[in-house]
């Protein structure tokens, strides 16, 4: 028996998206959208842009993709670029018109990051624009990935990778499908974009607050519910292209009397994901700061004092921290360096465990996360690729 649930309403001047676990009142993800329609961008997001310098000593280029958007592209060697004013000689130049995908938000003082590598991403497979070839994702199970790199048709002159996703279809058929819907439209996508003017948005991706709804593997969600006609009818269009088994549990809440912020109490859920204490169940509980270069969490042992001198109690409560603590990295979309500091404990048995209960829960996380080290001074070193904003900048 469960009761996951993925609810949209629009809040503080943007959407608010959230998954949560109804028989816990636990938050899963929480994703919030802040923009207007017109300077609005999506990570996969497709452009023509021109060049506008390039700094050889960080191999890399300055773009303009529309009036006065400016962008960050490194020169990876890996990916040709699509060139729309000329053809490409191996080299990039001042003037060059390219086809550029967004890769990562603005942050700050920092420019979004593009890429040359043009890609669309399904709910079972990635298509990208490179050299024809075949991949699966390790995390699907060794006897299917045979399977299901078979199932990509041979005649796609595109680059395919099979997601994780797919490792739970019965028919292959479905990934099939799918890998012959986007490899043509990425066709579409490129003999449309050369004949674009400068600062064209060639392919707009789907909004960050939808894709749990492509993307989650983990489990199923029971019901999908907004408040907002807009984000139904947006929700209608999105299910049935990425996730079709999802559109039957789409629904209107309607109960004016009772509104659906104060149903899912979100101004309380939110408030605490922006705060910076995190109590946990033994009575102990996190600090998360951030400093100019990265995160920091400090566990403490709280109003439980009792049992402090018991290494078995610290450990126990050091590895409710390290749940607790990768569930908020996840929540509040922590990323770039994260330091823990953790209770300090005698035991190296201990520590073994501890470091290996980490990695275990990097591992669920769909953001790729690594938990590096713990130091001389028992200090846990963890990575988290950064792709958007994190929550606290979110709502800036």
């Amino acid at each position: 028996m469960s009761d996951n649930r993925y609810v949209l309403t629009k809040y503080r001047g943007g959407v608010l998206a959230f998954s949560i676990n109804m028989l816990n009142n636990r938050l899963e993800t929480v994703c919030f959208y802040k923009g207007d329609e017109v300077n609005a961008a999506n990570i996969g997001d497709i452009y023509t842009a021109k060049v506008t310098h390039v700094a050889k000593g960080m191999n890399a280029a300055f773009i303009s993709y529309g009036k006065e958007r400016r962008g960050y592209l490194p020169l990876d060697t890996r990916f040709e670029p699509v060139l729309i004013n000329r053809k490409y000689d191996g080299r990039i130049k001042e003037g060059d018109e390219v086809l550029v995908r967004l890769d990562k938000e603005a942050v700050r003082t920092k420019e979004p990051v593009f890429s040359f590598q043009l890609s669309l991403t399904g709910k079972y497979c990635v298509v990208t624009n490179e050299k024809k070839g075949r991949g699966v994702s390790k995390k699907c199970p060794l006897d299917m990935r045979e399977k299901l790199k078979a199932a990509i048709p041979g005649d796609i002159e595109y680059s395919v990778v099979v997601r994780t996703n797919a490792a739970a279809l019965k028919d292959t058929d479905i990934l099939t499908d799918e890998c012959v819907r986007l490899s043509g439209r990425l066709t579409t996508i490129l003999n449309d974009g050369v004949h674009r003017t400068c600062g064209s948005l060639v392919w707009r991706a789907p909004s960050a607050y939808l894709l749990p709804l492509r993307d989650n593997h983990s489990f199923t969600y029971d019901r999908i519910v907004t408040d907002d006609e807009g984000l139904f009818e947006e929700l209608s269009e999105f299910l049935p292209a990425y996730a079709p088994d999802l559109l039957e549990k789409l629904s209107m809440y309607q109960d004016a009397s009772y509104p659906l912020e104060k149903l899912y109490s979100v101004d309380t859920k939110i408030n605490e994901l922006l705060g910076r204490r995190v109590w946990l169940k033994s009575g102990a509980y996190l600090i998360i700061d951030k400093t100019e270069a990265m995160y920091v969490a400090d566990i403490n042992s709280g109003k439980n004092i009792s049992k402090k001198e018991n290494s078995q109690y610290i450990y126990e409560i050091n590895l409710e921290a390290a749940a607790e603590l990768m569930r908020q990295i996840r929540l509040r979309n922590l990323t770039g360096i994260i330091v823990a500091d953790f209770i300090n404990m005698e035991d190296s048995r201990h520590k073994e465990q501890l470091m290996n209960e980490l990695k275990r829960l990097a591992r669920e996380d769909s953001v790729p996360t690594t938990v590096v080290d713990m130091t001389a001074l028992d200090l846990v070193e963890i990575t988290r690729k950064k792709t958007l904003k994190s929550l606290q900048e979110q709502f800036e």
